[in-house]
């Protein structure tokens, strides 16, 4: 199998020529023969607790009090997930499935000469996605499919307790699901050249070495053999990295590339194929013109308890919620090497289309425990027009093969508005329109390690508009909001294989 797959590689041969590798336009690669697959892992373990004691003595009223309180709250969360890429001159495909889950449970306890309270808390979340984005191209047209679907389950649980008595609790669990089936056609392409770039870091090291240049044509024979290299995977990442590591030697020896056994040689490349960071570069453009329909549901029940030790409050709410849409939409994207380093990419997708959405809730506050009969049934109904206009503009600067950075600048706005012949409720709080701009920034810088571990640090910075003309029974309202979002972050990653 290793010989056949080395006798595969034999095709990479060296041309001659005098346009040196410095000159290399990477926006020429287009060897379209990319299968990669990845799975990945994120997962930590969390506790933390309190321990507090308090008293006081009076001497003179000869009377004292005292507290003891403890909490502890524990955490588990995990986060896997699978992606397949898929680039042929036929198919072009990419696939994505993953999963988040964040358990915790929270535990407070508090004695006093007062008595003893006692809180037990616990919030559980469980979320799954999977997108498959296809497009078969015939020349340079290709007819476009894509389907999503995203399940979140949420349990959350809260029950507190005054000197062995309960007094409040509480337990909730909500269940949405949100799919989208898209269809359409478009015409152009986007090539992925990241083996392109990878080829042209091993040669730079290799020209300190050896004091050679090399030549274009050897970029893009060695781009090549990466590519058909990488498309091999391997569980038992030692067996792997010593055969691809050979492979490598003898796709660089076809194109006349040789350390002559030299220790430095073989530290280089296997420096550049164990460590170095593959970015995921890309050159061209497409246009995207496509129908979407989708459908959102949820399902939510809410069973609380107050008051009990005093005046008892029940309440009961129960919520379903169906919101089907369809969209005509049309989308452009363009990307562009500026040179080996640099990446810059732009988009935009323009969206009109209907949607329908009704809730039937069913409520009910008592002062004594709720029965069947005291839920009163609500529901309303709406029909919305929605357009929107999005667009997002990347810079990739990728210094070396061990960092990157990524900055996005996104805006954005919303249009919609109510159609009153189907609303329900007739009329009250009909939106005649809103008006939704939006603009966020976000910046990622990565380190890695090896291909299976980096660190992280990212920045978001988002700034939302609302401004928006209501009409109720008597008049119009008029209304406009604006926020401010910000997030940092710090993290881990580790890929299994």
């Amino acid at each position: 199998m290793k010989n056949n797959l080395l006798f595969t590689l034999g095709f990479l041969i060296l041309c001659s020529t005098h346009v040196y590798a410095q000159d290399y336009d990477l926006n020429t690669y287009d060897f379209r023969y990319q299968k990669y697959r990845g799975l990945s892992l994120d997962f930590d373990l969390g506790s933390n607790g309190n321990q507090s004691f308090n008293s006081r003595q009076d001497t003179f009223a000869r009377d004292s009090t005292f507290s003891n309180s403890h909490s502890n709250s524990s955490s588990f969360n995990f986060s896997p997930s699978y992606f397949s890429v898929t680039n042929t001159d036929a198919l072009q495909r990419y696939v994505s499935a993953t999963m988040s889950g964040d358990f915790s449970y929270d535990l407070t306890k508090n004695v006093s000469n007062q008595g003893s309270d006692r809180n037990n808390s616990s919030d559980n979340r469980l979320d799954v996605f999977y997108s498959n984005t296809s497009r078969k191209y015939a020349g340079n047209s290709f007819k476009y499919f894509r389907f999503s679907s995203n399940l979140n389950l949420y349990r959350d649980k809260v029950y507190i307790e005054s000197n062995g008595e309960p007094r409040s609790q509480n337990n909730s669990y909500e269940i949405i699901n949100a799919t989208s089936l898209s269809y359409g056609f478009g015409r152009g392409r986007l090539d992925q050249v990241t083996d392109a770039v990878q080829s042209m870091f091993i040669l730079k090291d290799l020209e300190k070495l050896s004091g050679k240049t090399y030549t274009n044509e050897q970029v893009e024979d060695i781009a090549k053999g990466i590519t058909l290299i990488r498309n091999n995977r391997y569980l038992d990442f030692r067996i792997g990295y010593k055969t691809q590591l050979k492979m490598l030697d003898s796709v660089l020896q076809a194109n006349g590339i040789s350390g002559e056994n030299s220790i430095d040689y073989f530290a280089t490349i296997s420096d550049n194929w164990l460590y170095a960071n593959r970015a995921n570069r890309s050159s061209g453009s497409s246009w995207t013109h496509y129908a979407t329909l989708s459908n959102r549901f949820g399902y939510d029940v809410t069973n609380r308890e107050e008051n009990l030790l005093s005046s008892p409050r029940y309440e009961y709410r129960r919520e379903q919620q169906l919101n089907p849409s369809v969209s005509i939409n049309t989308g452009y994207a363009y990307s562009y090497q500026q040179s080996l380093h640099v990446q810059t990419s732009y988009s935009f997708t323009a969206s009109t289309g209907l949607d329908y959405a009704i809730n039937f809730n069913d409520d009910a506050y008592e002062d004594e425990p709720i029965k069947d009969e005291d839920l009163e049934l609500t529901y309303n109904e709406r029909v919305r027009w929605i357009s929107s206009l999005r667009g997002n503009y990347q810079y990739l600067y990728q210094a070396n093969t061990r960092n990157l950075l990524i900055v996005n600048v996104r805006p954005g706005v919303q249009i919609e508005r109510d159609f009153p012949q189907y609303r329900t409720p007739a009329i009250n709080g009909l939106k005649a329109y809103e008006i939704s701009p939006n603009i966020s920034a976000n910046a990622n810088y990565y380190h890695w390690f090896s291909p299976h571990l980096n660190i992280n640090a990212s920045g978001f910075l988002s700034t939302n508009g609302r401004y928006a003309l209501d009409q109720n029974d008597v008049q119009y309202q008029k209304s406009q909001g604006t926020s401010i979002n910000y997030d940092l972050r710090v993290g881990v990653n580790y890929q299994l294989f």
